[in-house]
């Protein structure tokens, strides 16, 4: 769902976001502020946990954002930014060019969340009497219960986005700390691939290493909050595999052109065919799921069996391909000279529908999705993180 658009990037959430926005109020509004203020009246103490779940998912905006407007300080284009359950992603398009460009877009996260943190544990250290500080020292629920709301809010967030920016700092690819250790070792190998592997393997190491710790508060301590660290290790560990896997692919596909990847064998149909006969032809008789539709030797324009299906049964007869193609501009065409990695985009718009590419204003060949797993598998090798 889009929100907003903040320095012209569209800002969206994920629907899983409603899930934990409602359990971290929940926590808090039952749990935290009641156990630090057991003198809050009902009304307090639940708008103080909506304020903090609020600012706290504008924390991982202001994370991911920071993110973002480094790598477009950098020439990056970052069209998103989505905000979902286990916190947010900023959708770099294309990778750094160097390591000091990986380093500085990765860092930038984890120091947004460090400011965030000190800020509010600045103010808060303000707010709070030189008196009072040593009521808490000594005495923690006398000392706590006689802070204000907004500072308990401050103190809460300042803490949360202190251990974001530790949790982000571990070495473990995709997350932050992992591509700092990414840049640091692409600088010393001058190998990125290398680099993102090993960062990988890394990720992929500490996600087991909270699966395990997440199995072992389920099953030694009974704690059902050993699901939530098994879910996360899950995701992290799987994360790091499907990143790893991203690279590889824009690793082998970065000297490759449209051109390389398109099916040139195909067949055409002319616009004065019938639909009936078209059907009968071609969609029956050919796994091809796109006709060029041609006439005085160019074409105008493309059929499927999607158009076909808009068209009543009994009008088949009487109707021609040219009358139901669409144009190629609708098409989504897609130019023979791109490079493969930018036409990623628009493959994955059109889902399993081949987009036509065209050279010299004619159609060369078709292209899809499918095509460009199949080159990866016979040229490109296979991806492993082990070793």
């Amino acid at each position: 769902m889009k929100l907003f658009t903040l320095f012209g990037i569209e800002i969206r959430l994920d629907f899983s976001v409603v899930f934990i926005f409602a359990l971290i109020v929940y926590s808090l509004g039952t749990g935290v502020f009641p156990s630090w203020h057991p003198g809050w009246p009902a009304g307090t103490v639940w708008s103080m946990a909506l304020m903090a779940g609020l600012l706290f998912f504008a924390s991982l905006l202001a994370h991911e954002m920071s993110h973002s407007l480094v790598a477009r300080r950098f020439g990056i284009r970052v069209p998103r930014i989505t905000l979902f359950l286990f916190g947010g992603m900023a959708e770099i398009e294309t990778e750094a060019e160097t390591p000091g460009e990986e380093f500085a877009i990765a860092i930038a996260g984890p120091l947004m969340s460090l400011a965030i943190a000190m800020i509010c544990m600045l103010y808060a250290s303000t707010a709070i009497e030189d008196s009072l500080v040593e009521v808490i020292m000594e005495d923690p629920e006398t000392g706590m219960a006689e802070i204000g709301p907004f500072v308990t809010v401050c103190l809460w967030l300042g803490s949360v986005n202190l251990m974001l920016a530790i949790f982000n700092m571990v070495p473990g690819f995709p997350l932050d700390g992992g591509r700092v250790a990414r840049a640091a070792i692409w600088q010393v190998t001058g190998d990125r691939l290398k680099a993102t592997q090993l960062a990988a393997n890394a990720g992929r190491l500490f996600g087991w290493l909270i699966m395990g710790l997440g199995f072992w508060e389920l099953l030694a301590l009974r704690s059902m909050g050993g699901l939530w660290l098994v879910l996360i290790g899950w995701f992290l560990s799987h994360l790091a595999a499907q990143s790893y896997a991203a690279v590889f692919t824009q690793n082998r596909l970065a000297p490759v052109t449209v051109a390389d990847l398109m099916r040139t064998h195909f067949e055409r149909v002319t616009g004065d065919t019938t639909v009936s006969r078209f059907v009968d032809e071609c969609l029956l008789r050919s796994s091809q799921l796109m006709w060029p539709v041609m006439e005085n030797g160019r074409c105008i324009g493309t059929a499927s069996i999607e158009e076909v299906m808009k068209l009543p049964v009994d009008d088949r007869d009487t109707t021609t391909v040219r009358e139901i193609a669409l144009s190629l501009e609708a098409s989504g065409v897609l130019d023979a000279a791109l490079p493969a990695m930018e036409a990623m985009g628009a493959l994955a718009r059109r889902q399993d529908r081949p987009v036509p590419v065209v050279a010299g204003g004619e159609v060369v060949g078709l292209l899809r999705g499918a095509d460009i797993l199949k080159w990866l598998t016979l040229h490109g090798g296979e991806h492993r993180l082990a070793g």
